[in-house]
C-alpha cells in the first residue's frame, strides 16, 4: 500500500514539474542582428515620430540629400530640407515629386517653400510630356551612405491618419542603388517604362543581413513578389493599400491549398474595387480581412514569409501596391530583408491590425525607431533618441484622404 501511494505521489509530483516547466517556459526573444537597419511605424492617431524621424535623416546630411517622394506637405519634413539647402547649399539637395501634385491647388504652397529656398524639383512632366504613371516612391539618400525607404508620404495624412511604415538602411550599397535610380529621372529625365532595366546591382549585405533592391517598372517588381509567395513554407502574413495583381494572387491561392497559413489585411476603399484581390481571396476561404475603419487608410505595402525560420523569414515593404499600374508604369521601389527579426517586426505590425498574437522579440533600440509619443510638428525637429517597438493598439482615425 505504501509503495503505491510513494509511486502515485511521484508520478504526480513529475507531472506537475512538467506542467510547470511547459506554463512558465518562454523561449528566449530574439535580437536584432545590426544596427544599420531601423524599422519605424505610425500608430494613427500617434505619429510614433515618424515624421521627425525623416527630419532628423535628413538634418544628418553633411554632403547631399536626394529624395523621391510622391507627396510632400508635412511642415517638418520641409523645414529639414531647407536647413539642408542653407547648411549643403542648393545644388547639393535635388526632390522628384508627382507632377499631379506638383501643380495641386492643395501642395502648391509646400513646394513654393523648398523652391524659394533654391532647391530644383523635378517631375515626370519634366521633359515636357503628359508625364508616365505615378512617381509613387518615398526615398530620401543623405551623404551617398543611408537611405530612408518606405510606404511613407511625407505629408499630414500619411503621418497621423494611415498606417504606414518606412526604414533606415545604413550602407553604401543602398545608397549606390538608389542614387542611380534617382539619377536616371532627375538628370535624365526617364521615368516609367521609358527606364533602362539595366541595374549594377540588386543584391548586397548589411552586417550578416541579406538586402535585396528593386525598382518598378523595370524589374517586374509583381513577378518577384508572387515567386517569393511561392517560396514560402509555413506562413504568409501581408498587409496592402492596393491589391489587384493576378499572378500574386494566384500565388496565394497556390500556396493557401499547399497548407501554408495565408492571412492578410486590405485597405477597405480598395478592396471595394471591382478588379480587388479582397474578394477573390475571399472566395477561396482565406484567411483575409479588411481594414473596417473607413476613415483612414491602411498605406503599408508588405509582405512577411515564414517569421518563425531561422533559414526561411523574409519581409517585402516599400511604396509598391500589388497592381497592374505599379508594375508597369510607375516609379516605385522594394526592399527584400533576408532575416528572422525584421520579419517578425512586420509580423507583430501585421498582427497588430489583424487581431493575431504578436510575437515577443528583443526590446532593442538600435533595430527600431521612435516609439514615444510625437512631438509636434515645428521649424526645428526634436532630437529623439531610437527607441523600440512594443505594444501598438488600433484606434479610430479622422476622414480617410486620397492618397495612395
Amino acid at each position: 500500500m505504501k509503495f503505491k501511494f510513494l509511486r502515485a505521489f511521484n508520478l504526480t509530483t513529475t507531472l506537475i514539474l512538467l506542467f510547470s516547466i511547459f506554463l512558465f517556459y518562454i523561449p528566449d526573444a530574439i535580437s536584432a542582428p545590426t544596427d544599420k537597419i531601423k524599422v519605424f511605424f505610425n500608430d494613427p492617431p500617434d505619429t510614433k515620430n515618424i515624421d521627425i524621424e525623416l527630419a532628423n535623416f535628413i538634418d544628418s546630411a553633411s554632403v547631399s540629400v536626394i529624395a523621391h517622394f510622391y507627396q510632400i506637405n508635412r511642415q517638418c519634413v520641409i523645414d529639414a530640407f531647407i536647413r539642408a539647402t542653407k547648411r549643403l547649399g542648393s545644388k547639393n539637395v535635388k526632390i522628384i515629386t508627382e507632377s499631379k501634385y506638383y501643380t495641386s491647388k492643395k501642395f502648391v504652397p509646400f513646394y513654393a517653400q523648398l523652391e524659394a529656398a533654391g532647391i530644383v524639383i523635378v517631375t515626370d512632366m519634366s521633359d515636357g510630356s503628359k508625364g508616365s504613371g505615378e512617381c509613387h516612391n518615398k526615398f530620401c539618400v543623405v551623404d551617398s551612405k543611408k537611405v530612408w525607404t518606405g510606404s511613407y508620404n511625407t505629408t499630414d495624412n500619411n503621418t497621423v491618419k494611415d498606417h504606414n511604415n518606412a526604414l533606415i538602411l545604413d550602407s553604401t550599397d543602398a545608397a549606390a542603388i538608389y542614387t542611380e535610380e534617382f539619377s536616371t529621372m532627375y538628370d535624365q529625365l526617364s521615368f516609367g517604362s521609358k527606364k533602362s532595366p539595366v541595374r549594377s546591382k540588386h543584391k548586397f549585405s548589411i552586417d550578416s543581413v541579406e538586402v535585396e533592391i528593386y525598382f518598378s517598372p523595370a524589374d517586374d517588381v509583381n513577378g518577384i513578389i508572387a515567386q517569393y509567395i511561392r517560396n514560402a513554407m509555413t506562413t504568409i502574413s501581408f498587409v496592402i493599400f492596393a491589391f489587384t495583381d493576378d499572378n500574386i494572387e494566384d500565388a496565394l491561392i497556390t500556396r493557401h491549398k499547399a497548407g501554408v497559413l495565408v492571412r492578410g489585411m486590405c485597405d477597405d476603399l480598395s478592396a471595394g474595387g471591382k478588379s480587388s484581390g479582397f474578394y477573390t481571396l475571399m472566395n477561396h476561404d482565406m484567411n483575409i480581412k479588411k481594414d473596417s475603419n473607413p476613415r483612414s487608410q491602411l498605406h503599408h505595402k508588405f509582405i512577411a514569409f515564414d517569421h518563425e525560420s531561422d533559414t526561411n523569414a523574409v519581409v517585402i515593404t516599400g511604396s509598391h501596391n500589388y497592381t497592374k499600374a505599379a508594375n508597369t508604369k510607375n516609379d516605385e521601389n522594394i526592399v527584400i530583408i533576408h532575416d528572422k527579426y525584421y520579419a517578425q517586426l512586420y509580423f507583430n505590425e501585421f498582427a497588430k491590425l489583424y487581431g493575431a498574437p504578436m510575437i515577443k522579440i528583443q526590446d532593442n533600440a538600435k533595430s527600431t525607431g521612435q516609439l514615444t509619443n510625437a512631438a509636434p510638428a515645428t521649424t526645428q525637429p526634436v532630437k529623439l533618441k531610437s527607441t523600440s517597438e512594443t505594444e501598438i493598439k488600433i484606434i479610430n482615425n479622422p476622414p480617410k484622404p486620397n492618397n495612395q
